[in-house]
């Protein structure tokens, strides 16, 4: 791979860990706020969850540069590129953001009918929108998710060219 296409990869390597972390800061205050707001500590443990996740992104990202034609640095990599897809973009972006909040603002906003409201979001695990600063920190995770699934997207075929996909 040339020195061009390898700093391109480092650009967008970054792009997506960046990303990733986004979502995570978000998540932290989400989550922390939620917390304490709700009198629910159990909901804290996403930011841990997140924590340590992107702890285990930023360790593969960096076994993958110091070996990135080894199969421990190809895994490594991939360890990196799923952990971000399914922590970050998936469960954080899609389901926290999307689903718990952006959907649910959506359809209480619409003023859909309180039975239905808690047949799709059932307490203790959800609040109704009544916390504007909770809600809207919820809506965030969407926005860096999707530019994190941007990034990501964009490495896959650099992936393919690097012999990372061939772990």
């Amino acid at each position: 791979m040339s020195h061009h296409a390898l700093s391109h990869d480092r650009q967008g390597e970054r792009r997506a860990l960046l990303g990733g972390a986004m979502v995570y800061a978000v998540t932290a205050i989400h989550h922390v706020y939620g917390a304490f707001r709700y009198h629910t500590p159990w909901r804290a443990h996403a930011a841990l969850v997140a924590g340590l996740a992107l702890l285990v992104m930023i360790g593969a990202l960096a076994v993958s540069r110091a070996r990135p034609a080894s199969a421990t640095g190809r895994a490594a990599w991939w360890t990196f590129f799923v952990v971000n897809a399914v922590v970050f973009v998936l469960f954080l972006g899609v389901f926290e953001g999307a689903y718990n909040h952006v959907l649910k603002n959506v359809l209480y906003l619409a003023g859909l009918s309180t039975s239905h409201m808690r047949a799709l979001f059932p307490p203790p695990m959800y609040e109704m929108p009544n916390d504007w600063f909770f809600e809207i920190t919820g809506v965030l995770h969407v926005i860096p998710a999707a530019l994190t699934a941007r990034y990501l997207a964009r490495l896959l075929p650099r992936a393919r060219v690097s012999g990372r996909a061939h772990a």
